[in-house]
């Protein structure tokens, strides 16, 4: 079989086991979901609505849908609270526009149906799958690794980390990750030049812009990949041995393209919120109004306008958070990266390994894992709120994996270092699947000790052994017939029986040379 033919089926295999995987897991109820319905029994643990991020983003998909407007009713606003906030006589969840006009054509797909919100959600496993698809690329033709290394990436990456949970339900992370991942191939194939290199470099341009509007600090993550592409546009040519540095112009012009679509998003938020500057969540919080009782009040709009001046997300960022918020995202008993993923910490030694041989691309990688561990380490709430592992380093889960790949098909014991990974890979898939299969409602912590509640996965495994589970599939059409604990064994059983082929079977079958 050919490079290119193994590529394709390695390709349709991904697609394959995304769509099945987490179509077993993906949240969801029957019906078109409304406010009432969801404050009713919907905004609990395990349930399609069980935090805000969720509810805000999916209440403004219904209200773009419904009404063609983005701004929303006093019903979602009652229904998205508290991450919602209040400008110019409107209501509107903290959360960025994107993601919302994005998924809001597969909302009006599956409202037909009667499963809008099964559909809205399943626009965010489309995405995390062909995220797997760019992640699979960047490890076979750029890193050079053997497919059975690039595809243990991908497996380890989508289903033996927490970034499972967050693959399945209305979160931006899988969608800034596709953006980062694509955007990063489409500069490699820029920088080798030919007559496609002006598509490549407004693909770019355009994953940029959009990653901007689903999560604003995209704007810092995606910076490493931004500074590859500028670098990719200065050639140096010799000539009799002069040297010569030629830019290339494309970059330029075809950064119209981001100026295009950030216009529409200037207007949005010119529109909406009453200043092209403002994005939704500087916006005055609905809670704080309140609190201090302000719509009571004779000068309520002057007193909510004043709170808006005065609100400054940027100062969520501190540098004086890093250590805490480090020691949070990596090795802390309740958000720690080492807890629940710690096969990936062998991805350091893939990173040591190529230590001397730092091509513009790995220099890149390494700098989007420093950039992402930075920047939330700096962030105010490193715990993501509620949340199921460390939720915010999902994009450097996917790097490190490629690290891990790395160390694993290089160098000595090869064997030995398999068996290592497919026990840690049980591991992580385990706990992986614990959460995709119940809540990412679960409290750091701080507040779980002050709660009485437990914490980690742990947390978890209350509601697995009660039969619980955020599964539109299972609960839909299975929980009837088999219990949660059996239908958690067949879907883990048979993903460590694809590894263990991936792992023992595939390289059987690969050349040095493929």
């Amino acid at each position: 079989m050919n490079y290119q033919a193994k590529n394709l089926g390695a390709i349709l295999f991904i697609a394959l086991i995304g769509v099945i995987f987490y179509a077993l897991t993906l949240h969801g109820v029957p019906g078109n979901p409304v406010p009432a319905l969801i404050k009713d029994n919907l905004d609990q643990a395990t349930k399609p609505f069980e935090l805000s991020p969720e509810r805000g983003r999916y209440a403004h998909v219904v209200a773009l849908a419904e009404t063609g407007h983005y701004e929303l009713s006093q019903e979602w606003a009652n229904a998205v609270y508290p991450d919602v906030g209040y400008v110019n006589g409107k209501f509107y969840s903290f959360f960025a526009p994107g993601i919302s006009y994005m998924a809001t054509p597969f909302y009006l797909l599956g409202k037909d149906y009667d499963l809008a919100q099964v559909f809205t959600f399943g626009f965010v496993s489309l995405i995390s799958i062909l995220a797997m698809i760019f992640l699979y690329k960047i490890a076979r033709e750029i890193l050079l690794l053997p497919v059975w290394a690039s595809l243990f990436a991908v497996l380890v990456f989508a289903f033996g980390s927490t970034a499972w949970s967050y693959a399945i339900t209305l979160y931006q992370h899988h969608i800034t990750l596709f953006f980062i991942l694509s955007s990063f191939y489409a500069v490699w194939k820029y920088r080798a030049g030919g007559v496609a290199s002006i598509f490549w470099a407004i693909f770019v341009w355009v994953q940029y812009a959009l990653a901007i509007s689903i999560d604003y600090p995209n704007a810092i993550l995606m910076l490493p990949v931004m500074i590859y592409f500028l670098a990719s546009s200065f050639q140096i040519v010799t000539k009799e041995r002069e040297y010569k540095v030629k830019f290339r112009l494309v970059i330029l012009y075809t950064f119209l393209v981001f100026i295009v679509i950030s216009g529409f998003h200037a207007y949005h938020n010119e529109r909406y919120f009453g200043d092209w500057k403002t994005v939704s969540g500087s916006i005055t919080g609905y809670k704080t109004i309140l609190e201090r009782d302000l719509f009571a009040q004779e000068n309520a709009e002057s007193e909510i306008e004043q709170l808006h001046q005065e609100k400054n997300i940027v100062g969520f960022f501190k540098e004086v958070n890093v250590p805490r918020g480090f020691y949070t995202l990596t090795v802390s008993p309740d958000r720690g990266i080492a807890l629940y993923v710690p096969i990936l910490l062998f991805g350091l030694l893939g990173i040591y390994r190529v230590r001397k041989t730092l091509t513009p691309e790995i220099v890149t990688l390494l700098g989007l894992i420093g950039v992402n561990f930075f920047l939330y380490s700096s962030w105010g709430d490193p715990w993501g709120g509620w949340a199921y592992g460390p939720r915010y380093l999902i994009p450097s889960m996917a790097f490190l994996s490629l690290f891990l790949s790395v160390w694993l098909s290089e160098g000595r014991i090869e064997i030995s270092k398999k068996f290592l990974a497919f026990i840690l890979f049980a591991y992580g898939s385990a706990v992986a699947l614990l959460g995709a299969l119940t809540t990412n409602a679960v409290p750091p912590k701080i507040e779980a000790d002050f709660l009485g509640l437990k914490y980690n996965f742990f947390y978890n495994l209350g509601f697995f052994m009660d039969g619980k589970s955020g599964s539109f599939l299972y609960n839909t059409y299975f929980a009837h017939s088999i219990s949660l604990q059996n239908y958690f064994l067949l879907i883990y059983l048979a993903l460590l029986i694809i590894m263990t082929v991936v792992l023992f079977i595939v390289p059987l079958f690969e050349t040095k040379h493929d």
